[in-house]
């Protein structure tokens, strides 16, 4: 990734394009989870048999994680793309641009024979009144 993709600059770019007035100055969360059931995706869940995916994304860095099959991968996008504990899936090495998550989760869905409920994301955020363009934009993934 080039300098301009860190993930402080990724983040602010995909705030503003849910919310071209918000301000990144203070600061602000949007965590999503999916699951592979069509029920809400609970923050609660046993990672060694579950299937997830979840984007967080912050003000200064934001970051995949993904679980299958008893293994996971955490990469995290700050001023450096790295892993944060295990990459048993080998994500650091294609990891996308943040507007191009998409197609991670289109890959891992292929690859893996799964399938997101994206209509049944759970999005945790302090700016509730972008929920509603959150959800437009997972459910478009």
């Amino acid at each position: 990734m080039t300098t301009r993709d860190d993930g402080a600059f990724a983040a602010r770019a995909w705030l503003r394009e849910r919310d071209p007035a918000a301000t990144s100055t203070e600061r602000w969360h949007v965590e999503i989870a999916l699951d592979v059931i069509a029920e809400s995706a609970a923050y609660d869940f046993d990672e060694t048999t579950a299937t997830r995916f979840h984007l967080d994304i912050y003000r200064e860095e934001w970051g995949v994680w993904f679980c299958h099959g008893g293994r996971s991968s955490r990469i995290v996008v700050s001023d450096a793309v790295r892993v944060l504990g295990r990459d048993d899936y080998s994500l650091l090495a294609v990891m996308p641009r943040l507007r191009e998550i998409g197609g991670l989760i289109r890959r891992l869905e292929s690859a893996h024979g799964v399938q997101f409920a994206r209509a049944f994301a759970e999005v945790r955020t302090n700016m509730p009144a972008i929920e509603p363009a959150i959800r437009t934009w997972v459910e478009a993934l």
